[in-house]
């Protein structure tokens, strides 16, 4: 059968939640959805790659890439990207943050109803955060507002959304004009692919359950490069027309 949906987990440091989560997405989606799930890790310390490794054995939907040289989010998603065989591409974090009973409706958003993307959003009626520190709450609105001033053509409402299903050909054709640095990478698909066609699907964002938020100073000026970065590479295109 061929795999409809390749979903990409990036994990570093995650081997309190992966297992849980592995579970949850496999039940969520049910025997008869052709799936794979393409864990990506960055040779975690806490040896998350091997929990991963171990519990493919017995879930042969589950595959593992473990990166020993380099680090980065969304470097790690294109990575998985590469390597995956679905129609669909999809991404999710790690950390339980993600709410996998929108998995369907975003599945049937890109296959039976055409969207070129869907994107789990917390910033459309019925999504929100539940218990999000206020630090993070700061920083996602600071952040979002900056990319729709920045980008004044984003249409997204939850652009820093980490959770979103994409059409293969979506990524195909702009995969050498991504730049595999920073953590947002819907933003710069969003930037450089502009799909014409975008549902966005509510749900309540939850803090992580375990382990440790990977908000630090250096994803947030990784984060203010790309927007800069985006931002030139969108005047240059508007002057080059």
């Amino acid at each position: 059968m061929a795999i409809r949906l390749s979903l990409i987990i990036p994990t570093y440091n995650e081997k309190d939640n992966i297992i849980s989560l592995l579970d949850e997405i496999t039940e969520t989606l049910g025997p008869d959805e052709a799936f794979e799930i393409i864990v990506v890790d960055d040779d975690s310390p806490d040896l998350t790659w091997n929990i991963v490794e171990e519990y493919a054995l017995r879930n042969k939907r589950v595959k593992i890439i473990r990166r020993k040289d380099v680090k980065g989010l969304s470097g790690a998603v294109i990575a998985g990207f590469i390597h995956a065989q679905g129609e669909f591409l999809g991404v999710m974090d790690a950390d339980l943050s993600h709410d996998c009973r929108i998995l369907p409706r975003m599945i049937a958003a890109v296959g039976e109803e055409g969207f070129d993307l869907a994107v789990g959003s917390r910033r459309i009626p019925g999504g929100g955060a539940d218990k999000w520190p206020w630090y993070r709450k700061v920083f996602s609105n600071i952040a979002t507002a900056a990319a729709k001033q920045v980008l004044n053509d984003m249409t997204l409402n939850d652009p820093m959304s980490g959770y979103f299903v994409i059409k293969r050909e979506l990524f195909e054709n702009i995969k050498d004009k991504i730049n595999p640095r920073g953590y947002k990478i819907l933003l710069e698909i969003c930037s450089v692919a502009k799909p014409r066609k975008i549902k966005e699907i509510p749900f309540i964002f939850k803090d992580r359950r375990q382990g440790y938020s990977k908000l630090t100073l250096k994803v947030v000026f990784e984060y203010v490069q790309m927007l800069y970065q985006l931002r030139r590479k969108r005047k240059t295109r508007i002057e080059n027309r």
